[in-house]
């Protein structure tokens, strides 16, 4: 039965981290290029879909190319239906993940919403590193920051094409 949620756990660990990543870096750096709230929902929502699309897909497409070498190499192989759940919770985790970093542009000024975006990815991803640190019988204190970590520089990497777009277009 562990090992039936952890096949699970995979996409939706995915779909959440790359999620997070994505629509966070989307929302902070067209909000730090353009100040433009109803802007920054759009290209959020846009982009949100559009990841939760793409990691589905990818996903299962990685996991038939996984199924194809171990089929090669005569090791267990994860059935269709494990792929298909996975594929499908890599789906729906994204779009859940979309929403934590959207939903402050929708209550808040652009520059607050920003806060509390990055505030609200945070607490997502040190929550799922901590999960992840306990499923491997680590520290989750440190893999809580290490997802922190990764998440925020993907992200900040975002902010900062943003404003460099911003300056370049001023």
């Amino acid at each position: 039965m562990q090992v039936d949620l952890v096949e699970g756990f995979q996409g939706t660990a995915f779909g959440i981290m790359d999620g997070v990543i994505t629509i966070l870096g989307v929302v902070i750096g067209v909000a730090g290029a353009t100040n433009n709230t109803p802007l920054v929902i759009v290209s959020g929502v846009v982009a949100g879909i559009a990841n939760a699309f793409g990691n589905s897909i990818g996903f299962y497409a990685s996991e038939l190319a996984e199924r194809g070498e171990h089929m090669r190499k005569n090791m267990d192989l994860a059935s269709h239906k494990e792929m298909y759940k996975s594929s499908i919770l890599s789906f729906v985790a994204s779009l859940v993940a979309m929403v934590v970093p959207i939903f402050p542009f929708i209550l808040l000024p652009a520059d607050y919403a920003m806060v509390v975006a990055v505030a609200a990815a945070v607490v997502l991803l040190y929550a799922l590193g901590s999960y992840v640190g306990h499923l491997s019988g680590l520290d989750r204190f440190r893999f809580g920051v290490r997802y922190i970590l990764l998440g925020l520089l993907g992200a900040g990497l975002a902010y900062v094409v943003g404003e460099l777009l911003r300056s370049v277009m001023a």
